[in-house]
Order: C-alpha cells, then structure tokens, then sequence
C-alpha cells in the first residue's frame, strides 16, 4: 500500500447473504466476526471490491482512481504510421477475458518507458487490433495492480499518456465515486486498528522532501484512538490520547484516505465538517502527501 515494504491488509470476496436470509443483520455480523479475526491476527486493515450502498453501510470508502486511454488504431497509424509488430509480448500485455466489450482491444500493461519505447507499443496495439478485427484500443494505464501490492504512482500522467493525447487519444482520469453513478462499483478500505494502521503507514514514508514541523495530532476514530507526535524530524504513532491533548474526532475512512494518499487533509476536513488545527493540518500533510493509485474499471471494459 505504500512504499517500503506497504501496509498488510486483507483482502475480502465472494461474501453474500441468501436470499431469504437478507435484512436480519446477517451479513453486518459475519465482516464484524471477520474484522475481529483480523485485528487477531495483525492486519489494521481490510480491502474488498463492489458496489456503494452496501459497503458505504459498513463504513468502507473508496482508495484508488480510474484510468483509461481510448484511441483508434487509425489515430495511431494517422501520427506514428503502421507496425507488423501486434503480437510482440515484449512491449505488450492484452487481456482476452470473455464478456469483453467485442469491438474493444484491452491492454492492461504496456513495457516501455522512453519516447520511442511508447511510440513502438502504440503501433503495436493498432497492429494487434487490425488483425483480431477491433475498431477501438483500451489502455488501461497507469495500469492496475498485479497480485498482492498497490503501486503507488507520483502522477497519473505518463510518456505514454502525453503520446497517445498527440494522437487524439481521450484520456478519462476520475475518482472512485458509485454514487456519481458513471462507476458501477469500486475497491474500497475499512481501518480495523486505527493506531496499528497510521504507525505502519508512518513506516512506510520513505524519505519525503519537507521537513516534518513539530506537532502532537490526538485523533479519535470510530477504529480506535491514535496520538502521531512529530520531534526532530521523526514521527510516531501511539494508541490512545496522550495525556493533556485534545482529541478530535475523525472518522476511519477520512484516515484512511489520507494515509493512503487518495485525498488531501485540506479535502477530507472539508468534506466531513472536521476541525483541524493549522499545526496539525501542516504535519498530517507533510506525512502523508497525495499520491495516485489505480484499480480497473470494469464498466469500461466488459459488456454489462
């Protein structure tokens, strides 16, 4: 989850009540018995992926952002000409799920870095698509996470990204927001241990260009309290309130968007009403600044 070694979590699926089970509180006390057998076993945090009006229930919000560049292979051949090259695995990465949208060519990862690299694996796509009959190009990229780790990634604009816009390409960059109604469903985080969560995200700071200001931050979560004291230009985090400090009352999804990088201090005190000290605000920025990671959007891939 974040660089270093990341945040452990677990990864939650395939959980469902029957039919003729549903409205009893069923479901609620199964993830509530799971939360439990977590926290036991070390994880401050849960992920799981579906849709809002459940998991907005049980206090999960969303983390990661949507990426996708469209393009036609006759706006690549217009601006870098043709290729032979469509079924080179070393540039390219297609996925050949079935329920694909059926004009659409899926490439969930693309192997190159420099300009020519990104201009080789363009004409690549447009290639493969002429040869299995696709009239549109899906490059999902930044691409999604591959097996256990969320890559985290400094800005979502690319060499390949600038390319493909000289190109014509249509490049949708969004927030992971059901409720909008464009994303049917989202990956989603919930903080089991509000403490255990923040001091491993403190451990995986890396080195951060600003110096770390002198501060105490007493934050109590519906997940726990944690106190984050900053000296000498280290940090750390302990469970409870320190003696003599003022709590404020934060949610767990305001943390864990903030640790995770998914919005700013300055959003997340806006969008739930939170007060917060300006020399508080200045630390927990200097902590954890805004990054970018990226899940799939399957509405833009498979046929509803």
């Amino acid at each position: 989850m974040g660089n270093g070694t990341g945040i452990p979590y677990a990864f939650v699926n395939d959980v469902a009540t029957r039919m003729d089970r549903r409205r009893k509180g069923h479901y609620r006390a199964l993830m509530e018995h799971t939360y439990e057998l977590l926290r036991q076993s070390g994880y401050s945090l849960i992920l799981l992926h579906g849709r809002y009006p459940l998991y907005r229930a049980l206090d999960f919000d969303v983390f990661t952002h949507h990426c996708g560049i469209f393009i036609t292979p006759e706006q690549i051949e217009r601006a870098l000409g043709s290729s032979e090259r469509g079924d080179d695995p070393k540039l390219l990465q297609i996925d050949d799920y079935r329920g694909i949208q059926p004009d659409l060519l899926v490439v969930t990862r693309v192997k190159a870095s420099s300009l020519s690299e990104c201009a080789a694996s363009l004409r690549a796509a447009a290639a493969m698509a002429r040869k299995k009959d696709k009239q549109r190009i899906l490059f999902e990229h930044p691409p999604a996470p591959c097996g256990k780790r969320y890559t985290i990634h400094a800005s979502p604009e690319t060499t390949l990204t600038a390319l493909a816009r000289t190109c014509g390409a249509e490049v949708r960059l969004q927030g992971a927001d059901p409720e909008s109604g464009a994303i049917p469903d989202a990956d989603w985080i919930k903080v089991l241990d509000a403490a255990e969560f923040v001091s491993q995200a403190l451990g995986c700071r890396g080195d951060i260009a600003s110096a770390l200001p002198e501060a105490t931050v007493a934050l109590d979560t519906d997940a726990g309290a944690v106190t984050i004291v900053s000296r000498e230009g280290q940090a750390a985090a302990h469970a409870g309130i320190a003696s003599g400090e003022r709590a404020l009352r934060w949610p767990s999804s305001a943390l864990a968007q903030l640790a995770t990088g998914y919005r700013s201090v300055e959003a997340l005190a806006q969008l739930h009403g939170l007060e917060l000290p300006p020399e508080a605000q200045a630390l927990l920025s200097a902590l954890f600044p805004t990054c970018w990671r990226f899940s799939l959007n399957e509405s833009w891939t498979f046929r509803n």
